[in-house]
């Protein structure tokens, strides 16, 4: 059986506002197959960018944003990686494309 090049498990991430933290998404798991793209596709404010700069790392350490979840990439859970660590892999072995660069 083939292994997936990336795994996102449960990814959520939430936003603190005044009243409390607001879940922007919750509970998102994919698998991308090799030789497999993965678009995301939805109406504005749905969470796409939320969820590709989670599972990029992007949010990480940002003040007021908790990111919780796995992503397992290259046999590593990118969740648990340094920014120092996941710099090396950014645009070497991993990339987002956006949509307005």
């Amino acid at each position: 059986m083939t292994k997936p090049v990336l795994s996102v498990r449960n990814l959520t991430t939430s936003f603190k506002l005044r009243k409390g933290w607001f879940p922007a998404i919750s509970g998102v798991s994919f698998d991308v197959m090799p030789n497999e793209t993965l678009c995301l596709v939805g109406e504005s404010g749905c969470g796409k960018s939320i969820t590709a700069m989670s599972a990029m790392g992007l949010l990480k350490g940002q003040h007021g944003c908790r990111v919780s979840g796995e992503v397992w990439f290259d046999g590593r859970n990118l969740a648990e990686l340094a920014e120092a660590e996941l710099r090396k892999i950014r645009g070497n072995k991993l990339a987002m494309i956006f949509q307005e660069p």
